[in-house]
């Protein structure tokens, strides 16, 4: 058999399983963000800088925004300051110790004040980090509750969704419950794009719904380009294994 036709063959035998594909009866299928993260501070001051809007795509640790940090920088100078003279006063005193012209207590006088001056610094930098709000996550502004020039009193600042990867998620009818597994994979029809995705199920909830006699399911596909937008509806599909 020549490469060609094998080929075609093959290529026909994939669009044969893909014709083949069934709808799996579920109760809801739709996409959700697979995070939904709401960034804030627990500073308050002048917000002087907004560097991302709504649609921005963002990674982790990127700087999204600044309160006004005058005073904090200054009183990390002050401590500074205070730290530097503290290991100098100590590199001083060695000598004088060696040759017994200062007494112990003095020693641990100035080695405790070095580390007093050191924890001190270390605290001033931590209130100015407080100063400047990064991302955690990488994904894309939804929304932003704060403008350049507010005064911050500790809050919300912005509200970020990462839509690599998407869920699926999915409410199932009992009789399916036993027949799905982590790990298993399906395909899903997503509305108006019309388009098919793998999927990979994440998470098969333990527990029955016993009101509705449903359970939930939580599948995922990638979405490295984002176009694949949230909130989508879907259906999900199971594929004949000969054709798969």
């Amino acid at each position: 058999m020549s490469k060609q036709r094998y080929s075609l063959l093959l290529l026909l035998g994939c669009l044969s399983g893909w014709a083949r594909a069934e709808p799996i009866q579920v109760l809801s299928c739709y996409l959700e963000p697979s995070a939904d993260v709401t960034v804030g501070t627990t500073a308050e001051g002048r917000l002087t800088k907004m560097l991302v809007d709504r649609s921005d795509h963002i990674k982790k640790g990127q700087l999204l925004a600044e309160l006004d940090s005058g005073l904090e920088k200054a009183s990390v100078n002050t401590k500074a300051a205070q730290a530097a003279y503290a290991d100098r006063r100590l590199e001083r005193i060695r000598d004088l110790s060696a040759a017994k012209l200062i007494t112990d207590q003095e020693v641990d006088d100035i080695r405790t004040e070095k580390s007093v001056a050191n924890l001190e610094l270390r605290e001033r930098r931590e209130q100015l980090k407080l100063k400047s709000i990064t991302s955690p996550i990488d994904g894309i502004i939804v929304e932003r509750m704060v403008a350049e020039g507010d005064l911050v009193k500790g809050g919300e600042v912005v509200r970020i969704v990462s839509l690599d990867p998407l869920y699926v998620e999915t409410v199932m009818p009992l009789e399916r419950f036993g027949t799905l597994a982590k790990g298993d994979r399906y395909r899903v029809k997503l509305q108006h794009l019309e388009t098919i995705h793998e999927a990979k199920v994440i998470n098969v909830d333990p527990i029955v719904d016993a009101a509705s006699s449903t359970f939930r399911v939580r599948l995922q596909i990638d979405n490295p380009d984002y176009k694949i937008p949230s909130g989508l509806k879907c259906q999900l599909l199971a594929v004949d294994a000969a054709g798969a």
